[in-house]
């Protein structure tokens, strides 16, 4: 166990490892996921060689995983916070085909344990902390804590409403030098529009593109 996912367990899950001694055997991983190896994930850990990355929209973990493993193949003293209510958005609720990967056991979704399914068996537990909670409460819980934050992957939402709240609570929370990489650039416009509104605002637009992600530094 890192020092600082250590710091992080005790401060938000007060000392309650949500992995220990987790039933995975119960659960079927599925590490199905969308742009979870792209290069500005391993970029951000090998070039900042971050102490707290966050990712907000986590769904089954395969982005968690690729950030999570290239921190354990470095010895990197640092956690991944995974940011998620795991109940799926409103798109996933209107299409027949994502609404059955939530997984539903007697009318709640089980799409958490897909998750901590596959973070258990890839043995990446001490690397990574679920953070049960929309993106706005779990940005209250870390600047609570004055949790400084190296790396934030926004995933999350796909409309224009709650990607720009999104970068609204991460954004200012992130290091200087640091970055934000976002998803589903361009090929989402409500995800462009909020994008490209936000930080012309910030005087960062044009940022880097490499669809389906873009990232900007502080």
């Amino acid at each position: 166990m890192t020092n600082v996912h250590d710091a992080l367990l005790q401060t938000i899950w007060h000392g309650q490892d949500p992995f220990l001694n987790y039933p995975a055997r119960l659960y079927r991983q599925d590490q199905q996921g969308w742009g979870s190896t792209h290069r500005y994930l391993t970029d951000a850990i090998e070039i900042l060689r971050p102490s707290v990355v966050v990712e907000v929209g986590v769904w089954k973990g395969a982005s968690v995983i690729s950030l999570a493993s290239k921190m354990r193949e470095m010895n990197l003293d640092g956690v991944v916070v995974a940011v998620d209510t795991w109940l799926g958005a409103w798109d996933h609720w209107m299409s027949d085909e994502w609404f059955a990967h939530l997984n539903f056991s007697n009318g709640f979704p089980a799409l958490y344990h897909t998750f901590a399914a596959n973070i258990v068996g890839e043995g990446l537990q001490d690397y990574v902390l679920p953070l049960p909670l929309d993106s706005i409460n779990a940005a209250n819980v870390l600047r609570h804590h004055n949790v400084q934050v190296d790396v934030v992957h926004i995933d999350g939402g796909h409309d224009y409403h709650a990607v720009t709240s999104d970068l609204r609570e991460w954004w200012p929370m992130i290091r200087p030098r640091g970055v934000l990489i976002g998803d589903d650039y361009p090929h989402w416009p409500e995800v462009k529009k909020a994008f490209d509104d936000f930080f012309s605002g910030q005087g960062k637009f044009p940022f880097e593109v490499d669809p389906p992600k873009c990232r900007i530094f502080r």
